[in-house]
């Protein structure tokens, strides 16, 4: 049953009243008894297997078993139970709610070691009916056991769960030791002198003393006076209550190992495994007239091993198999008026590479884009004949020379280095204006796009949006499509972006960039 309780406050002159439920005050005054139990260790992880061998098998049609399985992953250890709470004898009914001390949580499981993975087999035969009188087994170990959780320690139990403790009014009155008015000291009146509150005895009748003695009654003299003390009852009862401490939590098992994987297999019908050549390059000079063979093993995956293989082998379904070593042959040839050296390109590197396509081996020229050639293939040589070309080095070799001008008036000036107009399909030359001060004199923290012209350079016709191009040099009135942005004193950024495409098709790209104000060069 929850008893209220008075809580009395005195600020000052003024004292409040204040009626608490003694069920909050338990709360507060709740005191924990005995130590908390430690915690249960935690098992250890198992070990993981061990990978199986791998082997290299040449077959020879007799019968012939191999084990190659990895081994199995070692349990985890389980954990160990919790401590349970010590030290717990409770105090005897004390003045206050008591809960007891926890138990110590149980230890987590180990995990479960890792299987060992299958070990990798290569396979030569030249017979694949032997295959038959072959038994592999390469699959991954067992995973081990995970650790198993474990108890959680007992908390601290009550010798009982609720009690009640009266205290006492203990009142004090005097009178003087010897009354010289006094008819004999018997008639001489008791006098109140105080009240006090204590703990009350084995009775009503009692009082618990300081020095802890029970008490009835007691007279004593100070100075010229004789006091005496009694009880004058329970003044008021309140109730405590024990709670037991929680036992400990149950730890967490541990996790499964995981079982390892099979083993790969790669079957080679043959007795060696070609040595791969997949690429070569070299200096132009060099090249021209030489004959350069390429070689590349075709690997292709398959499915259904199982079949091919005595029937108590246990392998994976996939496996690797050489189908076939492409061996390619290509030769460079000079085919061009001019010579290597008279174009400047007798020492840029040039060569080759074979991919596979769709299980196919082919032959990736590696040549810059300046350079025109043509193929011609006779009896399993590919001719590259070179038919012309220039240094890479001439594109994007563009510079800028000045930007002058306001308004329509303002333009652009480019310079190629590369001189290399006449050698390509075609030129693009894109120029982004970007300003602070828009057309209306409004300011913004950055450059702003305005407008973007894009300028084509064809190798003879005449350049479009009234560029002029007088040998390298190009002129771009970029003033007359960006005036509004191209007042005194605005600040302008240009953005170049030059593209320029080969005969072969090959693209090539540079970007200059440069902040100005309109006005002051």
């Amino acid at each position: 049953m929850q008893k209220n309780c008075l809580l009395v406050l005195t600020l000052a002159n003024l004292t409040l009243s204040l009626v608490i439920p003694s069920v909050g005050l338990e709360a507060i005054a709740q005191t924990t008894f005995g130590q908390t139990g430690q915690e249960g260790d935690r098992g250890r992880d198992g070990r993981s297997g061990r990978d199986g061998q791998a082997l290299k098998i040449v077959v020879d049609g007799k019968p012939a078993s191999y084990d190659l399985s990895g081994t199995g992953g070692e349990d985890g250890e389980d954990g160990r139970l919790g401590r349970a709470a010590n030290s717990c004898e409770p105090p005897y009914r004390p003045e206050y709610s008591i809960i007891g001390a926890s138990g110590g949580r149980g230890g987590d499981g180990g995990n479960g070691g890792r299987g060992g993975n299958g070990g990798d087999a290569n396979i030569f035969y030249t017979d694949s009916a032997a295959l038959q009188q072959l038994e592999i087994r390469n699959s991954g170990g067992r995973g081990g056991r995970n650790g198993r959780s474990a108890r959680g320690g007992a908390g601290c139990g009550c010798r009982e769960p609720e009690w009640q403790v009266q205290y006492c009014t203990i009142q004090t009155d005097r009178r003087p030791v010897f009354d010289a008015n006094a008819q004999g000291q018997k008639n001489v009146t008791w006098q109140f002198h105080g009240t006090e509150t204590r703990l009350c005895g084995r009775s009503s009748g009692e009082w618990l003393s300081d020095r802890g003695s029970y008490l009835r009654e007691t007279e004593y003299v100070e100075g010229n006076w004789l006091y005496r003390r009694f009880n004058r009852g329970v003044s008021r009862t309140s109730e405590y209550t024990c709670r037991s401490g929680r036992d400990g939590e149950t730890g967490t098992d541990g996790r499964n190992g995981e079982t390892g994987s099979y083993g790969k297999i790669t079957l080679i019908p043959r007795l060696d495994i070609p040595v791969e050549i997949t690429s070569d390059r070299m200096p132009l000079s060099t090249a021209i007239g030489r004959k350069v063979g390429l070689v590349k093993n075709i690997w292709v995956e398959r499915g259904g091993l199982s079949r091919l293989l005595r029937p108590s082998s246990d392998v994976p379904d996939r496996y690797t198999y050489l189908k076939d070593t492409a061996r390619l042959f290509y030769q460079y040839d000079w085919a061009a008026k001019e010579t290597p050296a008279a174009l400047g390109v007798d020492r840029v590197e040039i060569g080759a590479s074979v991919n596979l396509r769709n299980e196919t081996a082919e032959i990736e020229y590696q040549l810059p884009g300046t350079l025109e050639y043509q193929l011609v293939s006779s009896n399993n040589l590919q001719i590259v004949k070179i038919t012309g070309g220039f240094n890479p080095n001439r594109v994007s070799a563009f510079q800028l020379q000045s930007i002058s001008g306001i308004g329509s008036e303002n333009q652009v000036i480019l310079s190629d280095r590369g001189n290399v107009r006449e050698l390509l399909r075609d030129t693009e030359i894109e120029v982004q204006c970007l300003s602070k001060q828009s057309a209306t004199g409004a300011v913004a923290n950055d450059y702003m796009p305005r407008r973007s012209i894009t300028f084509k350079v064809p190798p003879q016709k005449p350049a479009t949006e009234g560029a002029i191009v007088n040998g390298s040099t190009y002129t771009l009135p970029v003033g007359r499509y960006c005036s509004p942005w191209l007042k005194a004193n605005y600040d302008v950024t240009y953005q170049v972006a030059v593209k320029q495409t080969t005969k072969m098709g090959a693209r090539y790209s540079q970007n200059i960039s440069s902040a100005f104000t309109v006005g002051k060069n």
